[in-house]
């Protein structure tokens, strides 16, 4: 059975979201080469609050690089930036810059809620800029949005192999997707902090890179801030994954730390 509920919990003018402004996250990025994990990049996210049209917004962001030694061998250069509405998270704002080996792309997303439509403009390497407008649907939002969406809902709710739908804008469409509850697990980082984490497995759509289906793992603190320790998932030439290296400016303490 799929149980619907919202994972933003408002009361009055303030969401009660698990991170807050100044928040940083620093994670390694490792490829599975033969077996043998290699760090070879890192991803920084980083959440703050801006004034966007006189508004108080949140500005989110994501940048993701391999390091010199492996650009030889896979260039890596992405930012993913997202202004969203303080209180409900509607996004207003969405950009994708991906940069991979030969492969450039730009996406920008604008949402105008008071008409209704997201304006699409997507530009891939030497191809003529695809501009389209899409329909709002509720509840919708982009990857990065989304991806902090998640920390929002009470992991504790859920029954083991329950799964939750979400609705994302990705590329020229919106999708209607899922991820699945695994339970609680123990994970260990490469610098040897281990913690308390809830399990999901996130349902994708076949992409450049990704195959279709549960392939992504995501472990979530089993605390107050729901951060992200571990991502896992498997690509269409081997497996990446992400692991907790750094955090400044959490909200809560990290009480699903192993002492």
């Amino acid at each position: 059975m799929c149980t619907i509920f919202s994972p933003v919990r408002v009361s009055g003018q303030t969401a009660d979201f698990p991170f807050k402004s100044g928040e940083y996250a620093l994670y390694g990025a490792y490829y599975n080469w033969h077996f043998i994990w290699i760090q070879s990049g890192e991803v920084e996210f980083t959440a703050d609050t801006i004034q966007y049209k006189q508004q108080k917004s949140w500005q989110l962001k994501a940048i993701g690089k391999t390091f010199k030694a492996y650009d030889l061998l896979f260039t890596v250069r992405d930012t993913f930036e997202t202004i969203s509405n303080y209180n409900t998270f509607q996004p207003n704002i969405s950009r994708r810059a991906v940069n991979h080996a030969k492969d450039h792309s730009v996406h920008q997303y604008g949402f105008d809620y008071t008409s209704g439509k997201i304006s699409v403009r997507i530009k891939e390497g030497k191809k003529p800029v695809f501009q389209a407008s899409l329909p709002v649907q509720e509840n919708t939002f982009d990857l990065l949005a989304t991806a902090y969406n998640f920390r929002k809902y009470d992991f504790n709710r859920l029954f083991i192999g329950q799964k939750v739908p979400y609705r994302m804008l990705i590329d020229r469409q919106i999708d209607d997707l899922y991820f699945r509850y695994l339970g609680k697990e123990k994970v260990k980082t490469r610098n040897g902090k281990e913690f308390w984490c809830h399990k999901v497995s996130v349902y994708l759509l076949q992409g450049d890179f990704f195959p279709e289906g549960e392939f992504m793992k995501v472990w979530f603190t089993d605390d107050k801030n729901h951060l992200p320790v571990q991502v896992e998932t498997e690509i269409l030439v081997g497996t990446v994954k992400a692991l907790l290296l750094e955090t400044k400016s959490l909200k809560y303490p990290l009480t699903s730390q192993i002492k």
